[in-house]
């Protein structure tokens, strides 16, 4: 038996590092993976993990202890793909020489801390974004620079929705109304003459392709719960964005009776 942590601070720390990649927006195969790799690698008999988006399920056995099963609920996830390789890393390097308590929330501490990108790059790249599939789907320079101004209001729009804890439907609900609203009105002053292109461009950044993506790997990888989960949350993100982008054009479809 390895004795650089006890039975619940070795479930504790596993549970913390699986959390972690699930809420930075981690696989479900490679959370269970790496709670289970980390506890056999420090001495656990058995360790059996059953993961979902919004929690963690783990029992762990060592030598003739009693078993010990913890778990952790997930609230927030969203997508941070650094901090998805840095926990990896960790992974790979506690189960390779494992540490003792102190220094695995150390460690843990230091990749919390790891610079992000800033709101102003967040908000550069949105527009970037917005602007270029604008023109990749045939929109004119001035539809791409429209596409860029909402784009660049948009992410400022999700942050601050972020910051009270909205839910994803709303904000992509609220996401789609500026986009739409905002195309029309930029048209109608001049910028284009295609405000669907500028929509659809627009609407780029918001699209769940990520976590559709993952879901599919689930399914692929047998977790079926999981992956129908979150093709399900997918599904209701892309009806948000589509149901906020409908208003502004319906509206405008009953006042001047044309589409």
């Amino acid at each position: 038996m390895i004795t650089c942590m006890t039975s619940a601070e070795l479930l504790s720390c596993a549970l913390l590092l699986g959390r972690r990649l699930l809420e930075c927006g981690a696989e479900i195969y490679r959370v269970e993976e790496s709670i289970e790799r980390m506890c056999l690698s420090y001495g656990a008999q058995s360790a059996d993990v059953y993961a979902v988006p919004t929690a963690i399920i783990a029992t762990i056995r060592i030598d003739e202890e009693e078993i010990l099963t913890q778990t952790s609920r997930i609230k927030q996830r969203g997508t941070d793909l650094d901090k998805v390789a840095a926990l990896n890393g960790l992974c790979r390097a506690v189960c390779t020489c494992p540490v003792s308590y102190g220094q695995f929330q150390k460690d843990m501490q230091q990749i919390e801390a790891r610079p992000q990108y800033s709101k102003q790059v967040q908000y550069f790249a949105c527009g970037g974004v917005a602007a270029f599939f604008t023109l990749l789907f045939g929109g004119s320079f001035t539809e791409g620079l429209l596409a860029f101004i909402i784009g660049f209001l948009l992410q400022i729009l999700v942050s601050y929705t972020e910051r009270l804890y909205m839910h994803a439907l709303f904000t992509n609900l609220l996401g789609g109304v500026w986009i739409s609203l905002a195309a029309l009105l930029g048209i109608a002053v001049g910028f284009g003459h295609n405000y669907d292109v500028v929509i659809i461009g627009s609407i780029m950044p918001l699209v769940p392709g990520l976590l559709m993506t993952n879901s599919i790997r689930d399914m692929i990888a047998g977790d079926f719960m999981a992956g129908i989960s979150r093709f399900s949350e997918a599904l209701l993100i892309a009806a948000g964005i589509a149901a906020g982008a409908a208003i502004p054009l319906g509206m405008r479809t009953l006042l001047l009776g044309v589409f």
